[in-house]
């Protein structure tokens, strides 16, 4: 079970809520980019032949001798993409488990707040991403937290695959949640195609071990996605630059997402990292 019972509960008193106008196939209650038949008011308009002589505004009729109409927002679903990275990278330390902990949080607040969400993985290079059906309602949670358990690591990573996969034409547009540990490097790419898609968060997931290595003298280290060994030397000064090029690193990725009009959350995968994540993203005003 990736959220107990007490979580969930918390998280049915809340709801998450996107940023941009979002296109939506079915309506909803988020602000569209389209115009429809809600209450509040946007704008108005010459009148045309055909139009709905009822949204005439009669009152500027009479006052500037010009019919126009009354144009109404309109308000649709907000279809969300979770997208996990699954590559062999996410399976160091308590990175996978996290990360399927934060995407079942975030897919089980759309469901709970009755938006459409698709769940898909970053695929390894050369093969295709796996998708999971989309769903609606929080009466698909069990499949839902179903096919995110039975997900494990293994392979590269081609984050740039995802993002062409999801701005493909005919793909719902709507806000992207990655969570990856952006250990590749063409993450940046990536990313910049996932704003133009509808914006979304970059949840940035990490070891502590990565962030503060405890390793001294002589070691191998393994790439375990492409098998490459280095010889280093770990001494305190090298874990001293080890650490300010992770600093570098994290702020990178928080402007190139920003940048891209994603927000950033970095996430350490350590006990009480999703409570973390959560209070980060309704302090961004993802959730409220």
């Amino acid at each position: 079970m990736l959220l107990d019972a007490p979580l969930r509960s918390r998280l049915d008193r809340l709801a998450l809520q996107g940023k941009r106008r979002v296109r939506g196939v079915w309506s909803g209650r988020n602000r569209s980019v389209r115009l429809g038949e809600s209450l509040d008011f946007a704008d108005y308009r010459e009148y045309f032949p055909g139009d709905d002589f009822r949204r005439i505004d009669y009152n500027l009729w009479a006052r500037l001798g010009v019919v126009l109409i009354r144009l109404f927002e309109a308000e649709d679903e907000m279809p969300l993409s979770v997208v996990v990275d699954t590559s062999a990278s996410m399976g160091f330390g308590a990175k996978f488990p996290t990360a399927q902990r934060l995407a079942a949080m975030v897919a089980y607040l759309a469901l709970a707040s009755g938006e459409r969400v698709r769940l898909l993985t970053v695929p390894a290079a050369g093969r295709p991403a796996l998708q999971g059906p989309w769903a609606r309602h929080v009466a698909a949670w069990p499949r839902t937290e179903a096919w995110l358990e039975a997900l494990q690591t293994g392979g590269g990573t081609d984050l740039p695959a995802a993002a062409r996969l999801m701005a493909a034409p005919g793909a719902h547009r709507g806000p992207v949640v990655l969570v990856s540990d952006l250990l590749t490097d063409d993450w940046g790419a990536a990313i910049d195609v996932l704003g133009t898609i509808g914006g979304g968060v970059v949840l940035h997931v990490l070891d502590p071990a990565e962030l503060e290595p405890e390793m001294t003298g002589d070691l191998t280290l393994r790439d375990v996605e492409t098998g490459r060994e280095v010889q280093v030397s770990v001494s305190d000064a090298a874990l001293q630059r080890y650490r300010e090029r992770v600093d570098r690193f994290l702020g990178d990725a928080a402007v190139r997402s920003q940048r891209a009009g994603m927000d950033y959350v970095a996430v350490r995968a350590a006990p009480g990292a999703v409570d973390a994540a959560l209070r980060d993203l309704v302090s961004g005003g993802w959730v409220r």
